[in-house]
């Protein structure tokens, strides 16, 4: 079997296995009212940007790009599924903080724009920026939080999401087939994140100082992030496979980052 749709294999069960797992209880037995107004608003931006993803799983069906077959396109229906979970854990999240869910909301509109824009390696780009950002802000946002609910399912798509940066960054590897290609990838990339970057602080400033979060240390981290995605793109010691994405392993053992 080809190396290739061995691994396209492996993400499909990887998924797969995930699948099945129940949405939380909508559970209330605990004081939301110090958290901050603007979290609810914040986390409510997030859950918009969770709920798309379906012209990427037809695009992946009917691109002929090399290296991708049916495995794929089946982990990348699985993985739209995922983010609609998180979508549904975010929802409720929103609930419990007394907030209110949105519809449209700029950054959201800018992205799926930018996704249209291009075929399936741009909007697989994007997509890998959209997890460096989530991993980023969910775990920044837990590590304010008290021992709740919340605090928990944010650290909860924050390992999920850990494995959606090596699934992408593994395809993106693979299309990558000379130094043009690769200063090609940079290049958009690093543009990408900026703008990506951007639009956080712009979205989420309010909630960002309000939980008395580090601005400085939130762009370090997104900064070892977005140096994390790269090498799984590019480098030549990092394998982006399902078990690389092991809970196990600690996040900022990955990023080297404390």
């Amino acid at each position: 079997m080809d190396c290739k749709q061995n691994t396209w294999m492996e993400w499909r069960r990887f998924f797969e296995n995930r699948k099945n797992r129940a949405l939380p209880a909508l559970q209330s037995d605990i004081d939301y009212s110090n958290i901050p107004a603007s979290v609810a608003k914040s986390i409510a931006i997030f859950q918009l940007g969770e709920s798309g993803g379906g012209t990427v799983i037809a695009q992946a069906r009917e691109t002929r790009l090399d290296g991708v077959d049916q495995d794929y396109a089946d982990a990348v229906e699985l993985f739209v599924e995922e983010e609609h979970r998180h979508a549904n854990i975010l929802a409720l999240s929103v609930r419990l903080l007394g907030g209110t869910l949105i519809r449209k909301n700029w950054t959201a509109k800018l992205f799926v724009a930018t996704r249209r824009m291009m075929g399936l390696r741009f909007k697989v780009l994007v997509l890998l920026a959209a997890e460096v950002v989530g991993i980023c802000y969910y775990h920044s946002l837990a590590s304010r939080l008290p021992e709740c609910h919340i605090r928990n399912w944010l650290l909860e798509l924050v390992t999920d999401e850990r494995a959606h940066l090596h699934f992408h960054g593994q395809f993106l590897r693979q299309q990558i087939r000379c130094r043009r290609h690769e200063r090609l990838f940079v290049a958009a990339w690093r543009s990408v994140m900026f703008a990506a970057a951007i639009a956080v602080f712009l979205d989420h400033w309010r909630a960002i100082r309000d939980l008395g979060l580090d601005t400085r240390s939130v762009i370090r981290h997104l900064t070892a992030l977005r140096k994390l995605a790269e090498n799984l793109v590019i480098g030549v010691d990092v394998r982006a496979r399902p078990e690389r994405a092991d809970p196990a392993i600690p996040l900022e053992n990955e990023l080297g980052y404390s």
